[in-house]
């Protein structure tokens, strides 16, 4: 099975699976395949977007509904969590629409809401939005660097993308791994 075929056939769970975690890496790298006619940009921002929303909004949920679970408890007593639900208090809105875009803080923003006093709609509503406009900031700043990649590497660029784009999905495992290992043996 070629790379093209298992980007094709895999690319859009891997965008889903990517969204529903942090997702950029993943969301940057489908983002330079569509660039390169192995997915549909419009797939990828449907399904990136929907991957990014229901994460949150199910770790909002568990949060809300389930903070005695440890796994939420062992999230919520980060200091992150802390700093961010003081922010929350002051400017609900203002944090909903813009946790995503700090690195890390993704998990343990939607923790902080969840445990939060803003309404579930509120956040629902802007939970949606932000997915919306994060994914395509990502897919954006992806499909530009696709761009630029094509035009830095010209001919070799059919041979070499393939081998960039594998080396960071398992660049982007290895960290995910450590990062779950971490966070368990804490």
């Amino acid at each position: 099975m070629t790379t093209d075929t298992l980007i094709a056939n895999y690319g859009l769970l891997a965008v889903f699976l990517g969204g529903l975690l942090e997702g950029e890496t993943v969301f940057i790298l489908a983002a330079v395949a569509a660039h390169h006619g192995l997915l549909s940009l419009p797939a990828v921002f449907v399904v990136g977007s929907a991957g990014a929303f229901l994460g949150d909004q199910a770790w909002f949920m568990l949060a809300r509904h389930r903070s005695a679970l440890a796994l939420v408890r062992h999230v919520a007593t980060k200091p992150r969590v802390r700093r961010a639900l003081d922010f929350i208090e002051r400017h609900p809105t203002v944090f909903v629409l813009s946790f995503r875009f700090v690195y890390g803080l993704r998990t343990a923003g939607a923790v902080a809401c969840g445990l939060s006093n803003i309404a579930s709609t509120r956040f629902l509503f802007f939970n949606f939005v932000a997915a919306l406009f994060w994914t395509a900031v990502i897919l954006a700043l992806g499909y530009g660097f696709g761009s630029a990649m094509e035009a830095v590497l010209g001919e070799i660029k059919r041979i070499e993308w393939k081998i960039l784009a594998a080396s960071g999905a398992l660049a982007l495992l290895f960290i995910v791994i450590r990062q779950v290992q971490k966070k368990w043996q804490r």
